[in-house]
């Protein structure tokens, strides 16, 4: 048997993108995949059960709570992340000031603070780096999509 997050999670009935914590609070769906934000405080006050977190770390909140990888699930990472792209053919002095713009801004401590309550690490990168960053994790995402393969609904 192949040991995937992918093929786990085919038994589950999931709530992924776009049913949001009052379904998993009223019962209607039997799981839920969010970040850790959203149902920290759930979690906290009982009502909701971790059962593993998706990074390759285990959320600081939520010590307790193992990662999919260290529950044996290789290859099980999955990252909410945002990228800011711009057209190609964008002048450079253009793109260097976007990128010194967006530098300020991660940086800026009350944008820190904000990010901290929410539990959501900032990981800044950008050119090269964001570049490798991007086509590993679509690389990553593909092979779990590969893995699944088709699923047909009724």
């Amino acid at each position: 048997m192949v040991k995937s997050l992918a093929m786990a999670a085919l038994g589950l009935l999931l709530g992924m993108i776009g049913i949001d914590q009052n379904a998993i609070l009223g019962g209607h769906v039997d799981a839920l995949a969010s970040g850790p934000a959203v149902v920290i405080p759930h979690i906290k006050s009982g009502k909701l059960r971790a059962l593993a977190g998706w990074g390759d770390k285990r959320v600081v909140a939520l010590p307790e709570v193992p990662t999919f990888k260290e529950l044996g699930y290789p290859g099980s990472e999955f990252y909410i992340w945002a990228g800011v792209f711009a057209p190609k053919g964008t002048p450079e002095p253009v793109l260097a000031k976007l990128r010194d713009a967006l530098r300020a801004a991660v940086a800026d401590p009350d944008f820190k603070g904000a990010m901290d309550k929410m539990q959501t690490p900032i990981a800044f990168k950008q050119g090269d780096e964001f570049r490798r960053f991007f086509a590993a994790d679509a690389k990553r995402l593909a092979e779990g999509v590969r893995r699944v393969g088709r699923i047909e609904t009724k």
